[in-house]
């Protein structure tokens, strides 16, 4: 007979099977949403990671939170931003973006996932990267 803990533990691992654990999970998952700019990239990951962590960090209980982190790399000429669930310790990535630099300007990467509301999250990334910081 299967105890409690038996079941929740089954139930969790089942939830995590449709899970992006690793940016690359939701890069396989998700037709990515891409947009280019005349703006320096470093700008674009500017308006982008500062929208991000206004709106997106969160607590939900005792156990689960939204986390927004961020990255930029002026030597390799990118930045790297991403929105996921840490829950008892397991990521679930939902938003994954990356800003590059080109000659003229700057293009933007978003993959978004794992919810009912993944075109929204994509465009409301890219309303950011636009200089609309309203969450």
């Amino acid at each position: 007979m299967i105890g409690r803990l038996g079941i929740s533990l089954a139930a969790w691992a089942f939830s995590l099977a449709g899970c992006s654990i690793a940016p690359s999970d939701l890069e396989l998952k998700a037709a990515p949403a891409i947009r280019n700019y005349p703006e320096n990239y470093q700008e674009i990951y500017r308006r982008v990671s500062t929208a991000l962590k206004r709106c997106g960090t969160t607590s939900l209980n005792a156990y689960a939170s939204m986390a927004a982190d961020s990255e930029l790399y002026p030597d390799l000429g990118y930045g790297e931003v991403s929105y996921s669930l840490i829950n008892w310790g397991v990521r679930n990535y939902y938003m994954t973006a990356k800003i590059e630099k080109l000659p003229t300007g700057s293009k933007i990467t978003v993959y978004a996932g794992n919810s009912i509301a993944s075109d929204q999250a994509a465009r409301t990334v890219l309303r950011w990267a636009s200089g609309d910081q309203g969450c």
